[in-house]
């Protein structure tokens, strides 16, 4: 409908499209004395005015109106629900009934206390959206800056500094874990509440008191807490409610999330090192004459379109990540000697020659990992070589690879007669394998075609986007007789979305359990790691939104059913307050795992997690080698023969 409405302009926001352009908006609120007194409706309103700062008049030919906060006006305009966001558009002025009302008098904030339940929250802010609200300080940061790129929205997740998860615990038990995990607000049932008292704060506000539809949100990290409360107007979009905060926040600086369980050492001589990390879009400033969707000006590839918001801005800022993640590499993580990598590039048109890449051919590893070898050497780190099968990657360049120590890792010669590197894979699968299988390669990709009953849904019609990276190492300085020790690696990077193509993660499951089936028929007591970033949740692997009728999938049975041991939960058992490698909205869990056989298991001296990423704010240069990538590096140290 199209309505008449009166109220106080208390903000405006700024918003920027995915071309780059601005889009101009305001709150407004009944005052106090004009509220109607309803506890379950809204006094206040969203209204979006468009790519124009100015509201036209409501009479044909008058003269515009541009919105001030402090000024009482009458408008007309039409509701409308945008992605479920109530809101007035096609503003028309009407009348300015007064200016410079006391914001804080006539508009004063509420206090933003929502419940635990997850719906119950859900209500509570719909029943204030448009209203002006408040977060106290002392407010704990539970979730670090992010930033969506496409926009350049960032948000910061809290919770308030009087909830029990807040004080009363160790520093780094003060956050929010997923339901299932031992230090969640509710440990005595799996799955509760949802973890609705969450509050997450946005930046249209910052942008529109700044001028500038780039400006971020402070770069808070977890453990952070405000040192002055935080106000601005509520508002809906991408399935949350946020509070769009009027000014920058202050914060007090907490723990340092690096100390929670730094990664220990381990001892060269005795022990083996092999972490998973998802290196984020690792993709380099080189555009790749043959590939359609590496570089800013590509006009796209199959099922991927511009703009491609994973492509670095500049040779800069690909230099910086490289520089970045070759410090964690030599510093945080102490040189491991395997590295499962995912979310690489796959381009490969340079070769190294000393100490740098020469782009007039491929040499069969992936340029930015030997960019990255490079800089660890530069930095005083031992040499790596890098390794994938470029079959491996998807429709834009993602593939899994390795990085591995030359002074203490090789690669063993793969063999024609081999059951899974060979030219006739043993691996019993009920779907056709794809042509690729029957390489003879070191490392190998292995995939199939989905079952028609996982295909609804699924990314694709194979078992994998991304298959996993089957490699044999082995591992030098074993003992004098007998020969190094051989370890198998499955690196995988599972299909996206937790709450989603769950058959297709099954199936994906199901399939790694039959490569493992196919490597014991090798050798029963085979040394074998089966991990990465697998896209769902340990067990209790539940992927059901909070508040939806709870289901738990497991989506990764399979591997358990398997024999598989889930380094996990050593980590949990042993240190539960670092156990995750990942945090979304403000909750700690887990998607980066490491799956190892019974007799590997019994060689684990340590399992540990690095927590240099997670915790840390997207987009920001004044913390060093910290938020590199969204996850946190997962690892393992064994005691090999």
């Amino acid at each position: 409908q199209t309505v008449r409405i009166q109220g106080v302009i208390y903000q405006k926001t700024l918003a920027r499209t995915g071309a780059g352009g601005s889009l101009f908006g305001f709150f407004m609120q009944n005052t106090a004395a004009t509220a109607d007194g309803d506890p379950t409706t809204s006094d206040g309103i969203f209204v979006f005015i468009g790519g124009f700062p100015t509201v036209l008049n409501a009479v044909s030919g008058g003269p515009t109106y541009t919105p001030q906060v402090g000024d009482e006006i009458i408008l007309q305009g039409r509701v409308a629900e945008f992605f479920s966001l109530t809101q007035i558009s096609s503003p028309r002025w009407v009348a300015t009934v007064r200016s410079g009302v006391d914001i804080d008098t006539e508009v004063a904030p509420f206090e933003a206390n929502p419940p635990s339940g997850f719906a119950d929250a859900g209500r509570y802010w719909e029943r204030r959206e448009g209203m002006r609200a408040r977060v106290p300080a002392g407010s704990l940061v539970v979730g670090a800056r992010d930033v969506f790129r496409s926009t350049m929205d960032g948000e910061v997740w809290l919770i308030r500094g009087d909830h029990p998860l807040a004080g009363g615990r160790p520093a780094y038990h003060r956050r929010v874990f997923r339901d299932p995990h031992p230090l969640d607000d509710d440990p005595t049932q799996l799955f509760d509440n949802g973890n609705g008292f969450r509050i997450v704060l946005g930046s249209l506000g910052i942008k529109a008191r700044t001028g500038d539809n780039t400006a971020l949100i402070a770069p808070a990290r977890t453990f952070d807490r405000l040192h002055a409360p935080a106000v601005g107007g509520v508002y809906f979009s991408f399935n949350k409610y946020q509070i769009m905060i009027e000014d920058q926040l202050r914060l007090r600086s907490g723990p340092d999330p690096a100390a929670n369980a730094p990664v220990p050492g381990f001892d060269p001589a005795l022990e083996t090192r092999v972490v998973t990390y998802n290196l984020e879009n690792l993709y380099d400033f080189r555009d790749d004459p043959t590939d359609g969707c590496d570089f800013a000006d590509d006009p796209g590839c199959p099922g991927v379109r511009p703009p491609f918001d994973y492509v670095p801005a500049s040779e800069a800022a690909y230099q910086r990540k490289i520089q970045e993640h070759a410090t964690q590499i030599r510093r945080d993580l102490r040189s491991p000697d395997i590295i499962m990598a995912q979310e690489v590039e796959d381009q490969d048109i340079c070769h190294r020659e000393a100490m740098s890449l020469v782009c007039t051919g491929p040499d069969g590893r992936p340029d930015v990992l030997q960019d990255l070898a490079i800089e660890i050497e530069r930095r005083g780190g031992p040499a790596y070589d890098a390794a994938t099968d470029r079959d491996g990657a998807d429709d834009r360049g993602i593939i899994n690879a390795y990085l591995f120590r030359i002074d203490r890792v090789e690669l063993a010669p793969a063999t024609p007669d081999h059951p899974v590197l060979g030219s006739s894979p043993s691996v019993v699968y009920p779907e056709p394998a794809l042509g690729y299988n029957a390489d003879v390669e070191n490392p190998k990709v292995l995939n199939a075609r989905l079952p028609a009953a996982a295909l609804p849904g699924a990314d694709g019609t194979d078992v994998f986007t991304r298959p996993p990276q089957v490699a044999l190492f082995r591992i030098l300085g074993g003992p004098a007789a007998g020969g190094p020790a051989e370890l198998y690696i499955l690196n995988n990077h599972f299909s996206s979305t937790p709450t989603g193509r769950v058959a297709q993660r099954r199936e994906q499951a199901a399939y790694n359990a039959a490569i493992v089936a196919a490597l014991r028929q090798i050798a029963a007591q085979a040394y074998i790691i089966v991990g990465g970033d697998l896209n769902v949740f340990p067990k209790p692997d539940d992927p059901s939104a909070p508040g939806e009728l709870t289901f738990v999938s497991d989506q990764l049975r399979a591997l358990y059913d398997a024999g598989l041991i889930n380094l996990w939960d050593v980590l949990i058992a042993d240190r539960p307050e670092a156990a995750y490698s990942y945090v979304f909205e403000g909750q700690a869990q887990t998607l980066d795992q490491l799956f190892v056989t019974p007799s590997l298991r019994a060689r684990l001296a340590r399992a540990w997690a690095a927590h240099i990423n997670s915790d840390w704010p997207a987009d920001h240069d004044g913390d060093g080698a910290r938020g590199a990538s969204d996850h946190d590096p997962q690892g393992a140290d064994f005691r090999l023969p």
